[in-house]
């Protein structure tokens, strides 16, 4: 398959960083919030990039090719849209729409990285602690590879905030915790 299929995310991920930085003003305030991260926190967006050009190609196909650990990413997946059942013996996520394939831990990232904990010294024991759920119902799925996916996983969620933002919704939280999931996780921070 080649690059091709991945051509046009990466596309888009560059065109809403270029609009973001065009856009970026250190140290404006938005509601509450002074917008001020630096020159090398900005260079992570085209860090995450190339990280993903390098390794989601060939990752995603050699895992699609073995029928491994795909699955159907919602796109959607943020605290208000989970609820959990009085017994403990389900959840249901509002709205199921299953958009894509992709990997397993991209609604992870989403709502674990973006929303309740972006630092991998305090992530690590929720990450494992899902890991072993998850391993016993699915099998050959190393933790190291678990974390490969999540680091993968972080790269690509690190544009939905700029997304966001370039739209007029001022997310600055979520876009400082996907830039300190980049930092701890991928880069080893």
């Amino acid at each position: 398959m080649g690059n091709a299929p991945y051509r046009r995310m990466w596309r888009g991920m560059e065109k809403e960083f270029k609009k973001f930085r065009k856009n970026y003003k250190p140290g404006a305030n938005w509601e509450h919030h002074t917008d001020n991260i630096g020159d090398d926190q900005l260079d992570y967006f085209n860090k995450a990039i190339d990280y993903l050009k390098e390794k989601y190609p060939e990752y995603i196909e050699t895992r699609f090719d073995a029928g491994k650990n795909i699955t159907v990413i919602n796109g959607e997946l943020e605290p208000i849209q989970t609820y959990m059942s009085m017994s403990a013996d389900r959840t249901v996520i509002i709205p199921p729409q299953g958009v894509r394939v992709g990997l397993c831990t991209e609604n992870l990232v989403e709502l674990l990285a973006l929303h309740i904990e972006s630092d991998n010294k305090f992530a690590e024991p929720l990450l494992k602690y899902y890991h072993d759920c998850l391993g016993k119902k699915i099998k050959d799925y190393s933790y190291e590879t678990f974390i490969d996916d999540y680091k993968i996983s972080i790269a690509e969620y690190m544009f939905k905030p700029i997304g966001l933002i370039n739209h007029g919704i001022n997310d600055f939280p979520m876009r400082d915790r996907a830039i300190k999931a980049f930092e701890t996780f991928v880069l080893g921070k």
